[in-house]
């Protein structure tokens, strides 16, 4: 038999990959590859069983995958574009006393659909001749690789323009302008943890009406330094964590300020360049943000580590919510208290998701005593911020609305500003539980005390309430040396400057402390902000005429 008479039929089973190929390629710098990896492989499962039952009916392969072809097409209609409206114009016919628009109708309903074109596939077919079923074939298959060839180069596309600016960038990255001098036995593990959006307790009692002084002194018994008016330098949070790992302003070290550009400056700062030169190993969690996610350090931590834990995880992932927002799927949440618990429990799996993913960084983190040092543990963990996930004592928060990583439509502007103070007061009250388990935890079991920084990237930024989003919690526990460096209107771009300085024997200037915002124009400019912090702290002055002024 000729070449050209064995084509292979590829065409049912690129089409059950197509879609989830075009969401990933849309939404390809805010999730990883790997998220979409159980919907393909379940789509293609799906091609794969309809090509085998309508081969074993017709034993032809090309009648089989015209079939499938045909069945999956049907599936993609009903799933993306009938399902939702027919369910909702349903909602208002009843036939003999029940209402037609439910789940229990509508999906055996659409089996049937599934049947029906199948059998007329099947039956249609059987006047194709063999060539006319090759020459579909080919020109199926032809059309079907173009179509995946189209979001697949927007992937590779995007993949080669990172790894080209990653490498680009690593030939300009911030020089190690001194090494660090270390002692025999004397070298600290160095804990570096960021609570994403964790605000000053100034700006919780002022517009949250939350007195938080109970974590501060918690601590300032532990031998930390709370800084009473520190703020960040950015007021979100790629800006904010590139800044401070590398100890300058970022335009200081770069022109471009989109993540493609920053991100090499991220994944290798010249924090962990310094500290791997003197010997450090760098640990890192995932954290949810692709940005933070240090997946080269020497020890990477995630909780969902293999495609196998991919293929069984319990729930709706965080790109399968996505799916199931544009698609038919989007009437679950909809009708969601009509559903049982197990199903709640499967379309909400994005937020436990989000929540595993922060338990197991605050599980690990302790345990990390252990591991052979010295160490530099960085961990960007998404709480307090939005979405609130936990109430106080570490329960699943209740939630209405479909899982979203930013602008939570469950708090804030859809709901107001007094639930969304709630829902971060009830996180911080767990999360400060759980910070002082691990601080009793690294200060008893570390034989050399270690450095813990626990640091907010930015404040709040919702409702454009005063200029909170400026305003975070910053702590350091340094000890066995003098901490009069610290001071409290300190900022992230001096940390480790400071602390460089005074453990390893550096001598970083320390740099004027200037908050900066970005204009229309994309160039930072100086903030003139009016912050909460106690009006002792008012004579923040930054370079020239620029001068941030507090509120009294």
């Amino acid at each position: 038999m000729s070449t050209q008479n064995r084509i292979i039929p590829l065409y049912p089973f690129l089409t059950a990959i197509y879609p989830i190929l075009f969401l990933l390629s849309v939404n390809v710098t805010d999730v990883g590859l790997k998220s979409g990896f159980r919907s393909a492989a379940l789509m293609l499962a799906f091609a794969i069983i309809t090509f085998a039952i309508a081969l074993v009916v017709t034993h032809n392969a090309h009648r089989s995958a015209l079939t499938s072809f045909i069945i999956t097409l049907c599936f993609f209609l009903i799933f993306f574009v009938v399902y939702a409206p027919a369910y909702h114009a349903l909602r208002e016919v009843s036939l003999g006393g029940e209402i037609l628009g439910r789940h229990r109708y509508l999906i055996p309903a659409a089996f049937l659909l599934f049947v029906a074109a199948g059998v007329s596939v099947i039956w249609f077919s059987r006047g194709l001749t063999a060539g006319m079923q090759r020459s579909i074939t080919r020109i199926l298959n032809l059309v079907t690789v173009i179509l995946v060839l189209i979001p697949s180069f927007t992937i590779i596309a995007y993949a080669v323009k990172k790894q080209h600016v990653l490498a680009t960038t690593q030939d300009n990255l911030p020089a190690i302008e001194q090494s660090l001098t270390t002692k025999a036995g004397n070298v600290p593990d160095i804990y570096y943890l960021i609570l994403d959006m964790h605000t000053s307790d100034a700006v919780m009692q002022d517009l949250m009406n939350y007195d938080d002084s109970a974590f501060t002194r918690a601590l300032e018994e532990r031998g930390f330094f709370v800084a009473k008016c520190a703020r960040s330098n950015y007021p979100n949070t790629q800006y904010s964590i590139t800044s401070s790992l590398n100890m300058n302003y970022l335009q200081e070290m770069t022109d471009a300020y989109d993540i493609p550009y920053l991100y090499p400056l991220l994944q290798s700062s010249l924090v962990q360049r310094t500290l791997s030169e003197t010997g450090y190993k760098v640990y890192a969690f995932e954290s949810g943000y692709p940005f933070t996610e240090l997946v080269d350090a020497d020890k990477y931590f995630s909780p969902v580590m293999s495609a196998v834990d991919l293929l069984t995880y319990p729930g709706l992932t965080t790109f399968e919510s996505l799916l199931m927002q544009v698609s038919g799927g989007r009437v679950l949440y909809e009708s969601r208290e009509q559903l049982s618990q197990k199903m709640q429990y499967i379309i909400d799996a994005p937020y436990v998701e989000y929540r595993d993913r922060i338990i197991y960084a605050l599980d690990t983190i302790p345990a990390l005593v252990a591991e052979p040092g010295p160490k530099f543990v960085f961990a960007h963990i998404l709480a307090p911020h939005d979405p609130f996930v936990f109430d106080e004592d570490g329960g699943t928060a209740f939630r209405r609305t479909p899982f979203s990583m930013d602008k939570d439509p469950e708090f804030g502007e859809g709901y107001g500003w007094e639930p969304y103070s709630e829902g971060y007061i009830n996180e911080i009250i767990y999360l400060h539980k759980r910070i002082i388990s691990i601080v009793d935890k690294l200060q008893q079991d570390s034989q050399v005390p270690p450095v813990i920084i626990i640091q907010g990237d930015h404040g709040i930024p919702r409702l454009g309430l005063v200029d909170a989003q400026y305003e975070i919690y910053s702590a350091y526990y340094v000890a066995g040396v003098d901490t009069t460096f610290l001071y409290d209107t300190i900022t992230p771009v001096n940390t480790f400057r400071l602390i460089f300085n005074a453990l390893f024997g550096s001598h970083y200037e320390k740099l004027p402390e200037v908050i900066y915002q970005q204009g229309d124009d994309g160039a930072f400019q100086t903030v003139d902000a009016k912050l909460t912090c106690p009006a002792e702290f008012d004579s923040l002055t930054a370079e020239g005429e620029d001068q941030i002024t507090p509120d009294d």
